[in-house]
């Protein structure tokens, strides 16, 4: 799949240097619009120039649609995650085991406000990315290390039949302040008075 990549972004570097290369040369005159037309003709009336111009053009379309095909068929497979039963295939939507881990997490981990993951199944790995929001009293490595712990046993726990390594990655992306009840409630408004004044 890496060759056929490399195969196909050298031809299409290829391709876009010489078409700007001639679009360069056409704005500033370097090309002869005589010589043009006429070799434009004698490649028109030659058929084994033409023959290599429709094979040409034949497997650009081919290549194309290839590429197009193996990118597009990744992009699904990288959605679900596929393993075999004594029944018959099963597949889970990573969607589905994304809000698995983001509910589970922030039940049962005391210092994390709210987790995002996103949940990725690569080259025979699946790769978690977790962007967390701690309260400020947590300890960040302890916390850190409370999510992947759980994280992962969660997801070992939900996929049984899955052979593949977890690996869980933690982001720490906000540390918020926990907001005090008591605070609003002493902040009483003061009644205003004006000072007696004796005559």
């Amino acid at each position: 799949m890496k060759l056929f990549t490399w195969i196909i972004l050298g031809c299409y570097s290829v391709a876009f240097v010489l078409l700007g290369m001639g679009l360069i040369a056409f704005s500033l005159h370097w090309i002869s619009i005589d010589r043009t037309v006429l070799w434009l003709e004698a490649a028109y009336a030659e058929k084994n120039f033409r023959v290599a111009c429709f094979l040409v053009g034949a497997g650009v379309i081919l290549l194309n649609w290839t590429y197009a095909e193996l990118t597009f068929s990744r992009f699904r497979k990288q959605k679900t995650i596929a393993f075999e039963n004594s029944d018959g295939q099963v597949t889970v939507s990573l969607s589905a085991i994304d809000d698995f881990i983001r509910k589970a997490a922030v039940q049962q981990i005391a210092e994390l406000k709210e987790l995002r993951s996103d949940v990725v199944a690569r080259n025979g790995k699946i790769i978690i990315r977790a962007r967390a929001t701690l309260w400020s009293e947590a300890n960040i490595p302890m916390a850190a290390e409370k999510i992947q712990t759980l994280v992962k046993s969660k997801v070992q726990e939900v996929l049984a039949g899955i052979e593949e390594p977890i690996h869980v990655r933690v982001h720490v992306a906000k540390i918020v302040q926990r907001e005090s009840r008591s605070s609003g409630a002493d902040r009483r408004p003061v009644p205003f008075s004006t000072p007696f004044r004796g005559y």
